[in-house]
């Protein structure tokens, strides 16, 4: 079966192929949101952190696939990564990521971005169809960062964010992680992805189908 979403606002649409799908797993960034120009948006808004946001970001993509087995251990890398490149301590670093970048992230995403059309359209549907839908992150503070976007939670029927499930994909046992919570088979799972090489990767690693969307659809 496919569900089709025509989106009149924009003429586009958003198409899933739900044949034998019992739970759609939904990435964040750059999915469910057009994430574009959004490191110069937090550039502009906290300028003097600029250094330790480029940093964040190299630190981050050295953890990518990296299994921790809880937010916690991830976190404690990230931080102290972070504080090498950056020659702060590892306290600076998580106070600056608490109180100054994630503050920041949502003032950027209520003033800059909104959740693509087919996304209060899709989701809700799903679950009108017996289709169990999750939100998975890669980024923490995610239900602050959710309803920045204007996402109703009502919509999923879990929320949560890869460190908590044991690290950013394409590590597989976050997404197995999900898949357990859901209380479904993995082969029985779609994820919906905007990367092939992270939200697919992370997908064909533990046998789940995966959807690829476009900065068009």
């Amino acid at each position: 079966d496919a569900l089709p979403i025509y989106n009149k606002s924009d003429k586009t649409e958003m198409q899933l192929d739900l044949e034998g799908v019992k739970a759609v797993v939904f990435d964040v960034d750059g999915t469910l949101f057009d994430k574009r120009r959004i490191a110069l948006h937090l550039i502009f808004d906290e300028p003097r952190y600029m250094f330790v946001l480029n940093n964040e970001r190299k630190a981050r993509r050295t953890l990518s696939g990296v299994y921790f087995g809880d937010g916690r251990t991830y976190y404690e890398t990230l931080y102290g990564k972070v504080a090498i490149m950056s020659h702060m301590s590892s306290k600076k670093v998580k106070w600056w990521y608490e109180h100054r970048y994630m503050p920041s992230m949502m003032r950027v995403l209520k003033k800059h971005y909104a959740l693509r059309p087919w996304v209060p359209e899709l989701l809700p549907r799903l679950r009108e169809q017996g289709i169990k839908v999750a939100v998975l992150s890669d980024y923490g503070c995610v239900d602050e960062r959710l309803a920045a976007l204007g996402f109703d939670k009502s919509w999923a029927d879990f929320v949560t964010d890869a460190p908590t499930m044991g690290g950013l994909k394409p590590c597989k046992e976050s997404l197995l992680a999900v898949c357990q919570q859901l209380e479904v088979d993995p082969a029985e799972a779609l994820m919906v992805g905007d990367r092939d090489d992270i939200d697919g990767e992370a997908a064909r690693r533990c046998g789940m189908r995966f959807r690829l969307v476009t900065g068009d659809e």
